[in-house]
């Protein structure tokens, strides 16, 4: 049987040295020339170019990745909720090949055991239009659960490791995939992504809920196993693994952008000046490790290169 989150979970916990995960997708794929803007993002190569989306998965693998994640995150049902009419039974398809095709790729790149994280993203994701940043979106709980249940019960089914229910800005839909994940019987994590400061400088999810609220979702469902953020500044994981820490024992998650920041009015990434020491090489892993944290990697604009790099200073707790 494979190894899923849970066991070996607490294999990082008690050795202190955090399970890696993979780097940004579609930035591996847009560095290979792949054009990436349409409505299934990275999803569209498990139709069009599956080849090309193995490779990449590969890479990730050969840079030390301990955990590969689908190209799911994009997936969804769409008719009667936006425009583009993917049915439930595409739906269950697409997110199907992506388990296949993830864990067939790793077993390429390397002989070393990976898991396969089903990626589960917001229903803000698939509107295409920065919400995942925003949280500036809202559906009924049981609109929020048509959406996600085909998805979540295919990846579950495939034979995905763990379910990561990750980039999640509003409390609402959180509650919902966590009672949608419990019914899988799967172990899943839940990161999420953060509004910028705040009068306070309480770590808060783009619609304003605490970051800590996080600690009560998890408590209420044991298939939770790990909780943090992700898709984030790397100046904003600290805080946010204090926050956590001080309301819940669980392992904590960490894999921020590149240092670069996402315009979600314009839809592009920024790299201002001011934030230069927020590039992979000065990330404070082992402060993030000393804090909790027993899955770290990198989400947007991060590369197999930077994943190696990690792989090393996690290993060295640098």
């Amino acid at each position: 049987m494979r190894p899923r989150l849970t066991a070996v979970l607490e294999t990082a916990v008690r050795s202190r040295r955090p399970l890696v995960t993979d780097g940004g997708l579609g930035t591996a794929l847009e560095s290979r020339g792949i054009v990436l803007d349409h409505d299934l993002w990275s999803a569209g190569l498990l139709r069009d170019d599956p080849d090309t989306l193995a490779e990449v998965h590969a890479a990730f693998a050969r840079a030390g990745a301990d955990i590969v994640t689908t190209a799911s995150y994009q997936i969804g049902p769409r008719a009667g909720l936006t425009d583009t009419g993917l049915t439930d039974t595409a739906v269950r398809r697409l997110c199907a090949d992506s388990v296949t095709l993830a864990r067939e790729a790793a077993s390429r790149g390397t002989a070393a055991p990976v898991l396969i994280a089903g990626s589960v993203g917001p229903f803000g994701a698939v509107l295409g239009d920065g919400s995942e940043y925003t949280g500036d979106y809202a559906l009924t709980d049981a609109e929020f659960a048509a959406f996600h249940r085909p998805r979540i019960e295919a990846l579950a089914e495939a034979g995905a490791d763990v379910i990561a229910l990750e980039t999640q800005p509003n409390l609402p839909e959180i509650r919902v995939l966590a009672d949608l994940v419990e019914g899988t019987r799967v172990p899943a994590w839940l990161s999420v992504t953060l509004a910028d400061g705040g009068p306070t400088g309480v770590p808060r999810l783009p619609d304003g809920t605490p970051l800590t609220a996080l600690a009560e979702v998890a408590a209420a469902h044991p298939t939770v196993r790990a909780v943090g953020v992700n898709c984030v500044r790397p100046a904003q994981v600290s805080p946010a693994l204090e926050a956590l820490a001080a309301v819940s024992d669980l392992p904590l998650i960490a894999y921020p952008n590149s240092g670069e920041t996402y315009d979600a009015e314009s839809m592009t990434w920024q790299d201002p000046t001011a934030e230069a020491g927020e590039r992979l090489g000065a990330w404070p892993v082992a402060d993030w490790i000393a804090r909790g944290a027993r899955i770290v990697g990198g989400c947007c604009r991060t590369t197999p290169a930077d994943i190696a790099e990690l792989v090393l200073r996690a290993s060295s707790r640098g």
